[in-house]
């Protein structure tokens, strides 16, 4: 795992084209640049809220020899795939010994381990920004999910038809991530936008986000928007827990466009695994800890009990609905195969895969890594305290009681290097599949549409 650290924004820009300039070129030479009126309303919109993006695309397009346009288009900080999850923020009173814990299973199609590797994490230091956890790939994206104040985040991949330009959800993670330390903090930059929603329901569903939130102070909040929409859902209004999945529970579908299982039977599946998630959540409420949140994310059960009003429930011992489980298997594959459904099959293939784990305790500057599905594998912490030179670390390392000999730890002075090493990889199939990431979701909506 690398720490990518600079003074500036503009040399950040210029550190990524030394590490990954030639792999930048090969990426962008298989994208289209947007249309004028499109590139404009992205430059407008990054000029107002998020300049120091333009400066990091700047330092990188002027270090790599690339174009800016072709940047903007398709580089740092654009729509990428966000996973479709099942995730849950608990905070007192319903947690063991008053921490705050949020959970992110990711889920995402298999071909992405190919650019993220065994260990998709890395730290972003810029200049007087709040240094930061990310997960992704410095190449492609990457996503906060914990900074030195404690906020931590994780999304949930959403589809709508309220679409619209602006800030798309990567960059209004980093910015909640360079400049906010509390919840409200963070819903607040959210709200002021602009929120740039890509309108599609079918996989156009993979570009949009929900984000649940939590930080230090014991807060969280699960923020639901589209493009002139949005809702904030306070865990304080609901006994301190909170769950999401891959559609709007708060937010008036109505508004965003947000499908439900009667108009697109695909998302049925996310509605039985936020009714499980909720369950679980109450079976656990008051001693929710790492181990009881391990093993809520490996549950394989099901609850179809709000598909009851759309003709969709099951019996509990029939065929699962596709995406129906908190740890992702693609259940029904060969089923589907079987009955020569080869659309359903692919869906599920590539949507029901549980890729990494990650349960965040910023009171304990600890995040916990798990890689493969929930159930197979165990969860090895990731102490962040002195990596992202958090206030309590020496508190925090303390009360958790693990060893350095236990924890994925950093060995460089003051964090300062590399920790979880491995090999890069820069094979010919991760390039294919880097640069065909960019344009394969909006085409395979465009392909689902037809279909139906």
């Amino acid at each position: 795992m690398r720490v990518i650290e600079a003074r500036s924004d503009y040399l950040y820009g210029r550190e990524v084209a030394r590490l990954y300039g030639p792999a930048y070129r090969r990426v962008l030479s298989r994208v289209r640049p947007l249309r004028r009126e499109e590139l404009r309303r992205r430059l407008d919109a990054l000029r107002d809220r998020y300049p120091a993006m333009l400066d990091r695309m700047e330092g990188l397009a002027r270090s790599a020899g690339l174009e800016r346009e072709l940047l903007l288009s398709a580089g740092p900080g654009n729509p990428l795939p966000v996973p479709g999850c099942t995730n849950f923020a608990a905070v007192p009173p319903a947690t063991r010994d008053g921490q705050v814990l949020l959970s992110w299973n990711l889920d995402l199609p298999g071909f992405f381990r190919l650019a993220m590797g065994r260990f998709p994490l890395f730290v972003r230091r810029i200049g007087s920004s709040l240094p930061y956890l990310c997960v992704g790939s410095p190449l492609l994206f990457g996503l906060g999910i914990m900074n030195s104040q404690g906020l931590c985040a994780a999304h949930n991949s959403v589809g709508m038809t309220d679409g619209g330009p602006g800030l798309t959800f990567i960059e209004l993670n980093n910015l909640i991530m360079e400049t906010c330390s509390t919840v409200d903090e963070a819903a607040a930059v959210v709200e002021r936008g602009p929120r740039g929603v890509y309108p599609g329901i079918y996989a156009s569903i993979l570009l949009n986000s929900n984000i649940l939130l939590a930080d230090g102070q014991g807060d969280a909040a699960v923020v639901e928007y589209s493009h002139n929409h949005l809702t904030v859902a306070r865990a304080a209004e609901r006994g301190g827990l909170l769950a999401s999945a891959n559609h709007h529970q708060f937010l008036d579908r109505r508004l965003s466009g947000c499908p439900d299982p009667g108009t697109q039977s695909e998302i049925a599946g996310s509605w039985a695994r936020l009714a499980r998630m909720w369950e679980l959540l109450e079976l656990y409420r008051g001693n929710i800890d790492p181990e009881a949140a391990s093993a809520i994310t490996s549950d394989h059960g099901a609850n179809y009990s709000t598909l009851a009003e759309y003709g969709m429930g099951r019996q509990w011992f029939g065929e699962r609905i596709d995406d129906s489980t908190i740890c992702a298997h693609p259940w029904n594959t060969r089923n589907h195969l079987r009955r020569g459904e080869l659309e359903a099959a692919l869906v599920e293939r590539l949507t029901s895969l549980t890729l990494y784990r990650f349960l965040m305790q910023p009171l304990r500057c600890t995040v916990w890594f798990g890689r493969g599905y929930p159930c197979r594998g165990q969860y090895r912490p990731v102490f962040t305290g002195r990596l992202l030179d958090m206030p309590w670390a020496d508190k925090a390392a303390a009360e958790t009681g693990i060893g350095e000999s236990e924890a994925v730890s950093v060995r460089a002075k003051r964090s300062r290097g590399v920790f979880f090493t491995r090999p890069a990889s820069d094979s010919p199939i991760s390039r294919a599949a880097r640069g065909a990431l960019t344009g394969s979701v909006l085409g395979l909506d465009r392909i689902f549409q037809k279909l139906r």
